[in-house]
C-alpha cells in the first residue's frame, strides 16, 4: 500500500520540518509527496526520490487538483504546508482503511501550534451548515482527508471554481457521502497541528478573503436548498487562470517576494 500526500504550497521555508514530521508519522508505509506551487522547495526536500514539485501560480484549489492528478498512490491524503504531523498516526490510519471509506484527518489549529483538541462534533456538517437544506447534518467536513485515490478522482476531485480548498473540499466530500456505499469517520486521534494565523494577517489573508468573499456565495448557491451535485469533470482546473492574481503577479521568484512578515 502506497500513500500520496498532496497539497498546494507556497511556504518553502517550512518544507524541511514538515517533511521530517511526515516521515515520523507515516513510518510504516511507503509514501510520496506531490506539491504544487510557485516556489521551488529546498534541495534537502526536493532531492528525496519520493518528492515531486509542480510549478504553478494558480489558485490553491487549482494547484491541489494539479497535484492530485500526479498522485500515484493507492490512497491520497490532502493536507497543508504549515502542519506538523504527530509520530506514527498516519500509519495507524492506513492500517484501518478501505476503498469506500473517507477518513477525516483531525488536526489542531492555533498560532505557533497552540491549538486545542476540538470536539468530535466540530468535524460534521451539523456544526458548519446547520441551516443548509441540501446538506445532511451527519456528513463529515474535515478538509484534511484520507481516501482511495481512485475514489477521489472518479468523482472529479475538486471543483476549481472555488478559489480556496475549504468549500472545494466540503463540496467533494458531500458529493461522495451522498453515495450509499461510501462511509466517513474521523481519525482516531489528531494527525497534526497547524500554525494558524489571524484571519486577515500575513499569507493567510488572501485565502481567508477568497473563502469569505468569493467561495461562500458559490457554495451557498450549490448546497443551501438542494443537493444535485454529483460527479464533475476532473480536468476542470484547465478552465481557470494560470495566475491567481489575488496573491501573485506571476513574476515572484521566492516566498519573500510576496512581502509577508
Amino acid at each position: 500500500m502506497k500513500l500520496s500526500v498532496f497539497m498546494p504550497s507556497i511556504r518553502t521555508h517550512l518544507h524541511q520540518v514538515w517533511y521530517d514530521s511526515l516521515e515520523a508519522s507515516c513510518d510504516r508505509h511507503d509514501f510520496e509527496v506531490v506539491m504544487c506551487g510557485p516556489f521551488e522547495p529546498p534541495e534537502s526536500v526536493l532531492s528525496n526520490p519520493n518528492v515531486t514539485w509542480i510549478k504553478s501560480f494558480a489558485s490553491p484549489t487549482v494547484c491541489a487538483q494539479i497535484a492530485l492528478s500526479k498522485c500515484g498512490g493507492d490512497y491520497v491524503f490532502h493536507t497543508v504546508d504549515d502542519s506538523l504531523f504527530i509520530p506514527h498516526v498516519i500509519s495507524n490510519e492506513l492500517d484501518d482503511i478501505d476503498n469506500n471509506l473517507i477518513v477525516g484527518m483531525r488536526y489542531r489549529e492555533g498560532q505557533s501550534h497552540s491549538g486545542r483538541v476540538l470536539p468530535d462534533m466540530y468535524w460534521y456538517a451539523r456544526n458548519a451548515y446547520p441551516r443548509y437544506r441540501g446538506v445532511n447534518p451527519s456528513w463529515g467536513i474535515c478538509v484534511h482527508f484520507l481516501m482511495s485515490r481512485d475514489l477521489c478522482i472518479s468523482y472529479g476531485g475538486f471543483d476549481c471554481k472555488y478559489d480556496y480548498l475549504n468549500h472545494a473540499t466540503h463540496d467533494l466530500l458531500f458529493r461522495l457521502q451522498k453515495q450509499n456505499h461510501i462511509s466517513y469517520r474521523n481519525s482516531k486521534s489528531e494527525i497534526s497541528s497547524a500554525d494558524w494565523q489571524p484571519n486577515i494577517s500575513g499569507d493567510h489573508a488572501p485565502i481567508h478573503n477568497a473563502q469569505i468573499g468569493h467561495d461562500t456565495p458559490i457554495f451557498t448557491r450549490d448546497w443551501q436548498d438542494h443537493n444535485d451535485r454529483n460527479i464533475i469533470y476532473f480536468m476542470n482546473y484547465k478552465e481557470y487562470p494560470d495566475v491567481w492574481n489575488t496573491r501573485f503577479n506571476g513574476q515572484e521568484k521566492e516566498y519573500n517576494d510576496l512581502g509577508y512578515k
